[in-house]
């Protein structure tokens, strides 16, 4: 217990005192639901499934084992102490039945060894190889992409395509996020001029958005005409002054804070009004001009 509580106080102390509050009200709002939980089996089940993810993940097991006799009896304490808000609210709903399951949890969860989880790559051959912020980032959204896919999908089929032009314009904006991330300085020294870093930037927008969006303008064309072939291009355009734009700007700020602040403000709403009006594509596109040029000049020296 005084370790436990150590380690608390730490974690909490890092936190900050907002979070904190914040946290401290989310979990007394799910104590009070699971007061009102009426099924035998809901509150077990949550703390079978919260209670194995953190006897699954935790990292002490062997240096516990070798400085502490009895180790599974610590482990069903704590694991008692650990479910006694499922406990209290099982009394308070006057869940009775559910309390014996509690303690069964505890008692055997010492006993489970632990799985361990293996990542598989998913290759992606048809995205541009030399863009490797483009591919993690793709990798960390497929999830996502699968969603987006399957509401466009159910659009066709209900034929609404104002939902299918939304997952579109959703998944313009998340494909930037692949640029937010601030590179150390001597990054661009691996390319042969400034220009070849341009080069691969473009060459990498124009194959990954034709690739990741092409199966949603072809759902969009399969509702519409011309007005939606003429969505598709300002869109395919607009994304890629956008990737652009992020490619360029994570070389000209210095921290990640302020490139996040940057990216509210300009290049995420001019993705998002040229879809109103085309018009602002000639605006993005001197923006960008004037940032390559300011990125250039900063680190010219590179290449002297």
């Amino acid at each position: 217990m005084n370790l436990r509580s150590k380690q608390i106080v730490r974690v909490l102390a890092g936190i900050g005192p907002f979070r904190c509050l914040f946290l401290i009200c989310i979990a007394a709002i799910l104590f009070y639901a699971f007061t009102k939980v009426t099924s035998v089996w809901i509150l077990p089940v949550c703390y079978l499934l919260m209670l194995w993810l953190y006897h699954n993940s935790r990292k002490d097991k062997v240096f516990l084992s070798l400085h502490v006799h009895g180790i599974k009896g610590l482990f069903t304490a704590e694991y008692l102490l650990l479910g006694l808000p499922f406990i209290i609210s099982g009394i308070i709903a006057a869940n009775y039945i559910s309390l014996p399951v509690f303690i069964l949890i505890a008692v055997v969860m010492p006993w489970i060894h632990p799985v361990r989880f293996h990542s598989i790559i998913m290759p992606m051959p048809l995205l541009y190889s030399g863009d490797l912020l483009y591919r993690r980032m793709f990798r960390k959204q497929v999830p996502l992409y699968a969603v987006l896919l399957f509401l466009s999908f159910m659009g066709v089929l209900h034929d609404n395509i104002n939902l299918c032009k939304v997952c579109l314009i959703l998944w313009g904006a998340i494909q930037g996020t692949a640029y937010m991330v601030t590179p150390p300085k001597h990054e661009l020294s691996v390319y042969n001029s400034f220009g070849m870093y341009q080069l691969i930037l473009v060459k990498s927008g124009l194959r990954n958005i034709f690739i990741t969006m092409f199966p949603f303008i072809v759902m969009l064309v399969l509702i519409h005409d011309a007005e939606a072939i003429l969505f598709c291009l300002v869109l395919f355009s607009s994304t890629l002054l956008y990737l652009w734009n992020m490619g360029m700007a994570r070389f000209f700020f210095e921290t990640q804070t302020v490139m996040g602040i940057y990216w509210l403000i300009f290049p995420l709403p001019l993705f998002l009004v040229p879809i109103i009006n085309p018009v602002v594509l000639i605006l993005y596109l001197a923006l960008n001009m004037g940032l390559t040029l300011s990125v250039k000049k900063k680190y010219k020296h590179i290449w002297n």
